[in-house]
């Protein structure tokens, strides 16, 4: 396909079978990127990068997946895996792709994004998804296994598939590798995602897939990337692919952690002292999580995070995947190793006290406002371990995490 003036090119693009493990029938495939001048679909990407145009170039391989699925006539219950980078899928499509958007219309599209270093740009993951989703496509996570610290996003991205690392099915297990999968399947249970092996390439490698959970594979052993076969001139046998509808996640409502919680029962009322040592026990918690933890805390007085809760702070920003503390104070004081997030002053966040964890064993929000009884300075919380509602508080909060 010839690119646009200033984009790398001209490309080609080859599809690889994923099947289903169970009967080995096709129920998709992933469309990859190839230079058709030769050499290596990296260096048209790091071309594109120098050239500040990644995104339009992204749009551009997706498009020529598209159309070459469409002028094969791939049906609707085979799945087309389509790569992504989140920043393109945050940016809105280039006119040379509207085309295209009409022709993914009848596509069982699922966008690919890689899970490496998920961390380092949050809020443009979730805001990458929430776009593809609003087009009609599935989310699929890629290399999940590459970083257990992304295990955390993991759950707040609701993925619709988790593809596995090649070196989860090629490399023997580890005490690294068991607990991420045990993470994974925790994780894929609650959601009903389905699970992908990559890097299938014997039947010793398929076996291992199906030990691992996984319900389909990709590898070499099932098929080499290569031009699709035109489907409406031979025979197959129907597949319901993935059936059922998309994952749908809503926006939260609020606009504070605490605000998320109205209406869920009443609020306690307790001290200022008894709250802290309520955000101690809590901490405590998240550090036993480890590194596939999220940690989103809200300060409202920087100057009086010290002691027993500063050190625990300290702890969790060496050994979570991510810490982030939001304040309107004095953001020096909060000075280490974890992000810190400043609010504006007259922003209801910023007379917050919030805790949020999140990892794929457990979850637990503590949010709190002060308050006065008896003209003696006091708060009311809650603190709830629903799912749900946690995932909801962390999403709020991590769209207003900037960039790394």
């Amino acid at each position: 396909m010839d690119a646009p003036p200033l984009l790398p090119g001209p490309i080609d693009t080859v599809y690889q079978p994923i099947v289903d493990l169970r009967n080995r029938s096709i129920v998709g495939y992933e469309a990859l990127t190839r230079p058709a001048s030769g050499g290596s679909p990296e260096d048209l990407f790091a071309e594109a990068e120098r050239r500040g145009v990644t995104a339009e170039f992204d749009w551009l391989c997706r498009v020529s997946a598209v159309r070459g699925a469409a002028e094969a006539g791939l049906p609707s219950e085979l799945a087309l895996f389509v790569n992504s980078e989140p920043a393109a899928l945050d940016a809105p499509p280039p006119d040379f792709a509207r085309g295209a958007l009409v022709d993914a219309a009848d596509q069982s599209i699922v966008v690919e994004i890689t899970e490496r270093d998920l961390m380092a740009d949050p809020a443009g993951i979730l805001r990458a998804v929430a776009h593809a989703r609003d087009l009609g496509w599935r989310i699929a996570v890629d290399d999940v296994g590459a970083d257990s610290s992304s295990l955390a996003l993991l759950a707040l991205l609701r993925p619709d598939v988790v593809k596995l690392e090649m070196r989860l099915v090629q490399q023997p297990s580890t005490p690294e590798t068991i607990a991420l999968l045990a993470a994974v399947a925790a994780e894929t249970a609650r959601t009903g995602s389905v699970v992908v092996a990559e890097g299938i390439e014997n039947a010793a490698h398929e076996a291992r897939a199906l030990e691992l959970g996984a319900s389909w594979g990709q590898g070499w052993y099932f098929g080499a990337p290569g031009p699709l076969p035109r489907f409406d001139a031979v025979p197959r046998r129907p597949h319901p692919g993935l059936a059922g509808p998309a994952v749908t996640v809503r926006a939260p409502v609020a606009v504070t952690p605490f605000g998320l919680t109205h209406g869920r029962g009443p609020a306690v009322r307790t001290t200022p002292a008894a709250l802290a040592d309520l955000e101690a026990d809590l901490l405590r918690r998240a550090l036993e999580c480890g590194p596939t933890s999220l940690v989103l805390v809200t300060v409202p007085e920087p100057e009086a995070m010290i002691g027993t809760r500063r050190q625990l702070l300290d702890q969790l920003s060496e050994r979570s995947a991510l810490t982030v503390l939001f304040t309107a104070g004095d953001a020096r004081s909060l000075a280490g190793h974890h992000r810190v997030v400043l609010i504006g002053q007259s922003e209801p966040l910023a007379r917050e006290h919030s805790i949020v964890v999140v990892d794929p064993e457990f979850a637990a929000a503590l949010t709190a406002v002060p308050c006065t009884a008896d003209g003696e300075p006091c708060v009311e919380y809650r603190l709830t371990r629903d799912r749900d509602q946690v995932l909801d508080a962390a999403t709020l909060l991590l769209h207003r995490v900037p960039p790394r």
